[in-house]
């Protein structure tokens, strides 16, 4: 147990934040905003998907990294273009498993304990 509190300790420690897509670009995004203030704002998206209705789902992550560039966390900030502006936005978060973030190959082993 306090090999995990120690390793989780040290890797709080070692975030990195190598994009500029973050909550704060995210946040400059307005509502009615055009697809040119965004692109200005925020850069190129990541992807883009594009609906029959006409509308387009522009995408963007941001990867949170620790010890040895391994991503530990991925937010994905999502806008919606109808007629060339945002009409809705969202945020999604993915985190890896606290087990991956355990330096032992096998968390269960309890020989190790």
């Amino acid at each position: 147990m306090k090999k995990t509190i120690l390793s989780l300790l040290v890797l709080s420690s070692c975030f990195t934040r190598s994009t500029v897509v973050n909550r704060d670009a995210y946040d400059s995004v307005n509502l009615g905003d055009s697809v040119t203030s965004v692109e200005k704002k925020i850069g190129n998206p990541y992807q883009v998907r594009k609906y029959k209705d006409g509308t387009e789902l522009f995408e963007y992550i941001e990867r949170i990294y620790a010890v040895e560039n391994e991503i530990i966390e991925e937010n994905h900030y999502f806008f919606w273009i109808k007629n060339g502006q945002v009409v809705s936005k969202k945020i999604t978060n993915q985190r890896q498993s606290n087990f991956d973030l355990i330096d032992d190959d096998d968390p269960n082993n309890t020989e190790l304990q």
